[in-house]
C-alpha cells in the first residue's frame, strides 16, 4: 500500500454513531445532528405533533420516540420518513437506557465500596 492509499471503511450510519456515542450528551449531539439533516421537504411530511423538537436530555429523546411511535398510522405520503425518523429515535432511546444503567451501576459500587 502506498502512502496515498487508504484503507476504505463503509460509511458511518446515523445508527452506528448512536453505538459510538460514549454519553448522554454525545447521543442528545448525533440526534440534533438527525434532526438537523431533515431537509424542509421531510419536516414537512411528518405529521404536526411528530415536527422536530428541541431536545435537552434524556427525557426528551424517549418522549420524541414514543410520539414517533404513535405517528405509525400516518399517511401513505409521510410513512417513510415517520418510520426513519422513529427508528432512529428508538435505537437512540435504547442507546441512551444502556448509557444511563451503566452510569447508575458505577455509582452504585462506588457507594457500596465507600
Amino acid at each position: 500500500m502506498s502512502i496515498l492509499e487508504f484503507p476504505k471503511r463503509p460509511a458511518l450510519t446515523w445508527q452506528g454513531r448512536i453505538d459510538l456515542a460514549q454519553s448522554e450528551a454525545e447521543v442528545i449531539e448525533v440526534a440534533r445532528d438527525y434532526l438537523a439533516s431533515l431537509d424542509p421537504f421531510e419536516v414537512d411530511r411528518l405529521p404536526e405533533r411528530c415536527r422536530p423538537r428541541k431536545l435537552f436530555d434524556a427525557a426528551d429523546i424517549a418522549s420524541y420516540a414514543f410520539d414517533l411511535a404513535r405517528c405509525h398510522c400516518a399517511p401513505a405520503e409521510s410513512r417513510d420518513v415517520v418510520h426513519r425518523t422513529v427508528a432512529f429515535f428508538m435505537h437512540a432511546s435504547s442507546r441512551l437506557a444502556g448509557i444511563l444503567a451503566g452510569l447508575n451501576d458505577e455509582q452504585a459500587d462506588r457507594q457500596e465500596s465507600a
